[in-house]
């Protein structure tokens, strides 16, 4: 018999538990970024060019019996870090000058609105193998790299100097062999010219906004199984409005006391299908009415996310200004 009352009251347990979950849908979602700097005027004619120097410095790359032409990864890291900028807003419009060697006339401050530089390039590696059992081994290729970037004006006025240093590294995986491992690896060369093209990436990151692909989730609310997958469909159409309606009809059908959970839910489905159209004091409004329905953890940090979205709202219309209104 009292096997019977504790099978009981753990189906009741269970049953109680499952009915209780909130299933939730996750939606991409991509969000501009501001640059971390933030560069003021024209950016219609733009040169891109490294040193004289620094071209002048040496003409290969010396790195485990292997010689890569610096002239080559050079342009390699400079024509990298026009196509990103061109996919990028504030520069997709822009005309590009590239200077990549020492016979190229290297180009003067009055003729651009922007002379982006490259001051100096220093990449070394090492291989080196980890033990982890008996046969086991994993291999690496480190790759440390120094940059050093400059942009100025048309008159000269020094914008930015940045210096840039970071490791990369490949890893084989775990193999019998050492040298299985190893061979695992990429080859100097392809890894050197890899790491130009991480270098490109992450200047252009500072000077520019970027899109960030990200995700939100909504809830889909248990008191309308059929409203909520019809909205869910709608989002993922990108009928954000539709979306929305259907959601408020839901809301306004929540007339009884006593249903605080699933306002909330709905309300802050409601401030997702804002965000989604960059409608963000909209999205506050409603998350913050979520908020005071039924506070959670994750209502909290969606109302921090889009607090912070707003102030990056400010940088970008800051930096995209004067893009825009040319």
């Amino acid at each position: 018999m009292l096997a019977k009352i504790v099978r009981y009251l753990l189906f009741v347990f269970v049953s109680l538990h499952i009915s209780s979950c909130v299933t939730m849908r996750s939606l991409p979602i991509e969000t501009l970024q501001p640059a971390k700097l933030t560069v003021e005027g024209a950016r219609k004619n733009i040169a891109i060019s490294a040193s004289p120097t620094l071209l002048s410095e040496t003409t290969l790359l010396s790195e485990n019996t292997v010689s890569i032409p610096t002239d080559s990864l050079i342009a390699n890291i400079l024509f990298s870090l026009q196509i990103f900028l061109k996919e990028l807003p504030g520069y997709d419009d822009a005309n590009f000058s590239t200077y990549t060697t020492q016979s190229d006339v290297q180009p003067e401050y009055s003729k651009f609105d922007l002379l982006i530089q490259l001051d100096r390039l220093q990449i070394s590696n090492t291989y080196y193998g980890q033990q982890y059992g008996y046969f086991e081994w994993e291999a690496y290729l480190y790759i440390h790299y120094a940059v050093n970037w400059s942009i100025r004006n048309a008159s000269g006025s020094l914008i930015d100097n940045y210096i840039d240093r970071d490791n990369i590294i490949w890893r084989s995986g775990i193999h019998v062999g050492k040298a299985e491992a190893v061979d695992n690896l990429p080859s100097v060369k392809d890894a050197c010219w890899d790491t130009g093209i991480v270098i490109a990436q992450r200047y252009a990151d500072r000077i520019a906004p970027r899109w960030q692909t990200g995700s939100r989730s909504i809830y889909m609310v248990n008191k309308f199984p059929e409203l909520s997958q019809s909205a869910y469909r709608a989002m993922q159409n990108d009928a954000y409005m539709r979306a929305f309606d259907i959601w408020e009809s839901m809301l306004f059908s929540c007339r009884k006391r006593g249903q605080k959970k699933t306002k909330s839910q709905i309300t802050y489905n409601m401030a997702v299908a804002y965000e989604f159209q960059n409608q963000l004091e909209q999205a506050l409004y409603w998350a913050q009415r979520s908020a005071n329905l039924n506070m959670k953890t994750r209502t909290a940090n969606y109302i921090r996310l889009l607090k912070e979205r707003q102030q990056y709202k400010e940088q970008l219309d800051k930096q995209l200004i004067d893009y825009s209104s040319r």
